[in-house]
């Protein structure tokens, strides 16, 4: 099953983003860093109308939540068991929502994750960058080991990135409920 996604999910996109490494490495000429950088902004330019239309069905769910949940809450602090259950189905058909939609908010993760992983596979198989150097880093193709703790090498890219995930969580997130944030800080910390 999963050869099967790999040859119809992942190596075409993995094709292009090598197409894209390729040209734009020559075009730089043969500055592996530049290249990535271009391949990065190519998948995230890619991926830009995905996430966009993810973030439109995750806000109209939160105002749908929001426009049902005080009737939600008095339905649940009246009814209990079967009675419950058969009440909010009748509210959510009503107001045309299923509990359900609330996953639609994922599908656009869903559809960037092959992209991530075409370009993951193809840069971590890259010999190209064993021995190669950009802007502050010595060697592309092993951990950065930027900065020295107590005599352990730790990475200071996957630090940065973290951090900056979490800065852009704490602006994103101002007018979100304490369940959605705490779920955007532990999928940062997850990617840590």
């Amino acid at each position: 099953m999963s050869i099967i996604l790999y040859t119809l999910l992942i190596y075409p996109l993995e094709s292009i983003i090598e197409l894209i490494f390729l040209v734009t490495f020559k075009i730089f000429n043969e500055n592996v860093g530049g290249a990535i950088v271009i391949v990065s902004l190519f998948v995230n330019i890619v991926t830009l109308p995905i996430y966009a239309a993810a973030e439109k069905w995750q806000n109209k769910e939160r105002s749908l939540q929001k426009k049902l949940k005080n009737k939600i809450k008095d339905i649940k602090a009246v009814f209990k068991g079967d009675e419950r259950y058969m009440i909010l189905s009748i509210y959510y058909r009503q107001n045309n929502y299923h509990p359900l939609y609330s996953l639609r908010g994922m599908l656009g993760l869903l559809f960037q994750i092959p992209f991530f992983i075409a370009a993951y596979h193809f840069l971590s198989e890259l010999a190209l960058l064993q021995g190669s150097d950009f802007l502050f880093l010595n060697n592309l193709g092993k951990p950065d080991a930027l900065l020295n703790i107590l005599s352990y090498k730790v990475n200071f890219l996957p630090i940065l990135m973290t951090l900056v995930n979490l800065l852009s969580v704490m602006i994103y997130t101002k007018s979100f409920s304490i369940k959605e944030k705490i779920q955007l800080y532990i999928m940062a910390i997850i990617f840590l």
